[in-house]
């Protein structure tokens, strides 16, 4: 508890700091908080687009299926609060407990091996499908593990993601954003999003074609650098086949996040990880 006031204040500070020069992204990037929709922007595709999609072909509403979207973009959006290269700096300074559960456990930088990188997975894939369905109030947390489950198979390394997880002190610096384009790596993405169905659907509800034809379009492109582009556009494209995006008051979704509160379920959910 000694930490705490010196994490909470840090965070203060850096809100404070940020606010007039910081716009969250979901203000101009996500179809649900606002019209119209810009072009296809790089790095959103593999988290809130493809949340979206895989929900609703998994059973989810529309409205639920956008919830999750929200939240689990809300892991980079809301920058200062929980973006692991932000939270990594200013919790560098008294706020380490609050620095791993965002680094090590929301955006799964834990530099593990390839034995943990299983166990993280199948940890977040059983979290998440033992959550309850539906647009409830807990639905920001299970739009968290969806994020976790998706930077596990992304920060990690190997072109077929089965090497080890980036660690905690300074993630994928080294390689830039490469790791979080889906074109890089398609076997990636598509182990990912089988995971992702499986753990969201709803027996009786969902379409199972739907999703193995939309994965196989996606597995049909060509990879790498000069693809993805085609990469984002094709996963945009199929948000706007699948159903019409709800609209969602963006700033009061993202005004219930508070530091203390996810921090908590951070806590909470990485006591359920199982041993490696």
């Amino acid at each position: 508890m000694k930490q705490g006031w010196k994490t909470w204040a840090c965070a203060a500070l850096a809100g404070l700091t940020v606010t007039a020069c910081s716009t969250p992204g979901y203000r101009t990037l996500n179809p649900s908080c606002v019209e119209p929709f810009p072009d296809a922007k790089y790095n959103r595709d593999g988290h809130q687009d493809t949340t979206y999609i895989v929900a609703v072909m998994a059973g989810r509403s529309p409205r639920e299926a956008a919830l999750l979207s929200f939240y689990n973009e809300a892991a980079d959006d809301l920058a200062w609060r929980f973006a692991a290269p932000q939270v990594s700096v200013w919790a560098s300074f008294g706020g380490w407990t609050y620095r791993h559960r965002i680094v090590g456990v929301l955006h799964s930088l834990h530099g593990g091996g390839p034995e943990a990188v299983d166990q993280r997975r199948r940890d977040l894939a059983r979290a998440l499908s033992g959550r309850p369905v539906g647009a409830h109030d807990t639905v920001w947390q299970s739009g968290l593990i969806i994020h976790a489950l998706g930077d596990s198979f992304a920060h990690t390394r190997g072109e077929y993601g089965q090497g080890e997880a980036y660690g905690e002190l300074y993630g994928h610096l080294l390689d830039g954003h490469a790791p979080d384009y889906v074109a890089m790596r398609p076997a990636v993405y598509q182990a990912y999003i089988e995971h992702l169905y499986e753990a969201l659907a709803v027996p009786g509800s969902e379409d199972r074609a739907a999703f193995e034809a939309f994965a196989g379009r996606m597995n049909d492109l060509p990879a790498g650098v000069d693809h993805i582009a085609l990469h984002a556009e094709a996963i945009r494209a199929a948000r706007g086949d699948v159903a019409p995006a709800p609209r969602l008051d963006c700033d009061a979704l993202a005004g219930r996040l508070t530091l203390r509160e996810v921090s908590r379920f951070l806590r909470e959910l990485e006591a359920g990880f199982r041993p490696d």
